[in-house]
């Protein structure tokens, strides 16, 4: 039964890892006073505007959709904001190294700011 109880335990630690966040919305890029909201993560259908001073900040991310759209929870209602609208610092979000070839690696990296600074 001890390997029964170190298997449970490993799932329950591989679940709470799973379950953690992706980083924080800190507040709304720029002056913006209202954010748009979503319900979906393609960003088409559009169901309110949020009064930026009425959004408690910071914001747990669930998701990020490849559409550049973020799933978080707003007065306890999923919504779907667009990440362009919205200010994420990058030490929140977690990220993975890649492994990148030595002669492409200037040109992969070239543009983005940081881009190796986690791999370190």
């Amino acid at each position: 039964m001890p390997s029964f109880k170190k298997i449970s335990l490993g799932f329950l630690m591989a679940a709470a890892i799973s379950v953690q966040a992706q980083g924080m919305v800190t507040a709304a890029m720029g002056t913006r006073a209202v954010l748009k909201a979503y319900t979906d993560a393609d960003g088409k259908s559009e169901t309110a505007s949020l009064n930026v001073k009425d959004i408690s900040f910071p914001l747990k991310i669930f998701e990020i959709s490849e559409q550049g759209f973020v799933h978080v929870k707003v007065a306890s209602q999923d919504v779907w904001l667009d990440r362009k609208q919205i200010r994420i610092p990058p030490e929140s979000l977690e990220v993975s190294c890649l492994t990148v070839d030595r002669t492409n690696a200037n040109l992969v990296t070239a543009g983005i700011r940081g881009a190796n600074a986690g791999c370190k």
